[in-house]
């Protein structure tokens, strides 16, 4: 029999906190303070990935120092806004969400029964590949600027959250090959960065379908071995 897991629900939490945050971003921007509730939703985020990720000590350690320095950093771009902290900021975050994203692929990947926790992680992963990858454009933009374009038409009370709200909605245009036209991709960087993301969104489908239906065809044949015996 296999062991239970300590955490049976880790990523619907994450699962969950993700999509809160996305819902929410919209709404929250136009608001006089939604800097700060963005914040805070982002925060939860990334505190949703650390606990995700405690069932190892030393990971856990890493994810949640890496945690608590991208939120002190959006605290600091709040206080203090400037390029370099929002760059700093956006890095730091981003290193987080890549640390989440590997490591709880690692968890989908390994051999074991498919449980419903290993299937929110899956979708958690398909949408953490597509926030980081947001952060990863607006950086390649903040470093040269007119790398994409984005419309002007700032709808939100900040422009560095407008922008970074712009470039997740391309980022999952992208990652889901939809890609609408309505922002594009103009320098050759810029270029590059979304044609791997969509190599990625469509590698980690088919892959990650494989590999989940493979587990299950297998844990089939087991239980039946079992039961006739």
């Amino acid at each position: 029999m296999e062991p239970r897991e300590k955490n049976p629900r880790r990523h619907l939490v994450l699962l969950i906190s993700i999509l809160l945050l996305f819902v929410v971003s919209p709404f929250a921007a136009t608001l006089r303070f939604g800097v700060v509730v963005l914040n805070v939703f982002g925060a939860i985020v990334l505190l949703s990935g650390t606990y995700a990720v405690s069932e190892r000590k030393h990971l856990f350690v890493i994810a949640l120092v890496l945690a608590v320095v991208s939120v002190l950093a959006g605290a600091a771009m709040f206080i203090w806004p400037g390029k370099w902290i929002g760059l700093a900021t956006q890095a730091s975050t981003l290193v987080t969400l890549a640390l989440f994203s590997v490591s709880i692929l690692r968890h989908v990947l390994r051999s074991g029964r498919i449980t419903a926790d290993k299937i929110y992680a899956a979708i958690c992963v398909y949408l953490l590949i597509g926030y980081a990858w947001a952060f990863a454009d607006a950086i390649l933009e903040g470093l040269n600027p007119g790398s994409f374009s984005i419309s002007p038409n700032v709808t939100s009370v900040n422009e560095h959250i407008d922008r970074t709200m712009q470039l997740r909605y391309f980022s999952f245009m992208t990652l889901t090959t939809v890609g609408y036209g309505d922002i594009v991709a103009r320098s050759p960087m810029a270029r590059t960065f979304a044609m791997l993301e969509a190599l990625m969104g469509q590698l980690y489908v088919a892959v990650l379908i494989a590999r989940l239906v493979g587990l299950h065809i297998v844990h089939g044949i087991d239980s039946e071995s079992r039961d006739k015996n």
